[in-house]
């Protein structure tokens, strides 16, 4: 059926739609495992409150985390009867998106938690987007209509976690939860998520006719526990889907997790510079949606065809990327990360609610 939807698209559309979806597909992806890329000071000024609000969860110390949830003793906080965020006024139509396109991104490793958990916001008119890295380990507890709809369901999930272990305990609609968690503890509607593991970004890396990067230092890790081997010369050359992999995840820097930062921020300056410029990767459209249908989760499906005119306005100059704000912490023996209650509304409010 799509086969025959696009032999019936012009040629120079379908080109244009999915050389522009090669390249989001790379940048979600590497966002996906950068984790936090960036951080953002926030000055301070005070901002108007989110339509939403911010909703702060703290752990108690009888709280029990084993990557699946935690003990049933520590009552859910939320508040379930938060009112939605209003709409925006300009909601766009069937060709034209939305003045603001809020999105979720979701990388998953190889037990297929949520490794890294990326919300953000694209403005359609300015081509600006907005992002913030959700720390995996950040406490959440889940409403009393979200257990009630979950055990309905026969799952059995735990009134407290940490986020990235709650898309693992949502069963085939994991996803869903997530979505809605966030956006009820941050004060946002997400438009579309987009899922994705390692072996989508090798796809699409390959995809797209590899990536060319200087490697820093000579790259060669191994561990034990998972399924990994790099070993990159340092210079500039061309990386394959597996060695981009290596690059993106290698960690033993001097700097450590700086030094593992400025890579991956490096490959993220590349993959958007070079994909967005190099019109032969489509020679062969369907390799990119097979991709995309066998490796990729989201919900956009065919209005992604209502962006194609409007991300070309995209440039490495007007991606902002933040991180929450907050704290690691021991609590019970456990360790969280606990938002910080004063600044996350403001830097939520600079992502999704800034004026257009």
């Amino acid at each position: 059926m799509i086969h025959i939807f696009l032999r019936n698209l012009p040629k120079a559309l379908i080109k244009k739609s999915l050389l522009i979806a090669g390249a989001i597909s790379c940048a979600a992806l590497v966002l996906a495992t950068i984790g936090v890329i960036t951080l953002l000071i926030v000055d301070g000024r005070s901002s108007p409150p989110g339509p939403g609000g911010f909703v702060l969860q703290t752990p108690s110390p009888a709280a029990q985390d084993d990557e699946t949830g935690s003990d049933e003793s520590s009552a859910a906080t939320q508040d379930e009867n938060a009112a939605p965020p209003e709409p925006d006024t300009d909601t766009g139509s069937f060709l034209r998106p939305p003045a603001r396109t809020n999105f979720l991104i979701v990388g998953l490793d190889e037990q297929n938690l949520t490794d890294t958990i990326i919300v953000g916001s694209f403005y359609r008119d300015t081509g600006n987007i907005n992002m913030m890295s959700v720390p995996r380990d950040m406490y959440t507890s889940l409403p009393a209509h979200r257990l009630e709809q979950m055990r309905a369901e026969g799952l059995n999930p735990r009134p407290t976690m940490k986020i990235n272990a709650l898309r693992a305990s949502g069963g085939r609609n994991g996803i869903y939860y997530l979505k809605h968690q966030l956006g009820e503890m941050l004060g946002v509607e997400f438009h579309y998520y987009l899922e994705m593991d390692f072996a989508a970004f090798r796809a699409v890396v390959d995809a797209v006719g590899g990536v060319y990067i200087n490697v820093p230092v000579h790259m060669q890790y191994n561990p034990p526990d998972q399924d990994l081997v790099i070993d990159l010369a340092p210079g500039w050359q061309r990386l394959n889907g597996a060695a981009a992999e290596g690059f993106v995840r290698f960690r033993n820097f001097p700097t450590a997790d700086l030094g593992r930062n400025q890579s991956q921020m490096e490959f993220m300056t590349q993959i958007i510079s070079q994909v967005l410029t190099r019109e032969a990767i489509m020679n062969e459209p369907l390799t990119m949606i097979n991709i995309v249908i066998n490796y990729i989760n989201s919900n956009i499906g065919l209005n992604a065809i209502r962006y194609v005119d409007y991300i070309g306005n995209i440039s490495n100059d007007n991606i902002t990327t933040f991180i929450m704000p907050g704290r690691a912490a021991y609590v019970g023996g456990v360790s969280w990360f606990l938002p910080d209650s004063q600044r996350v509304p403001d830097v939520v409010n600079q992502i999704f609610y800034a004026d257009i």
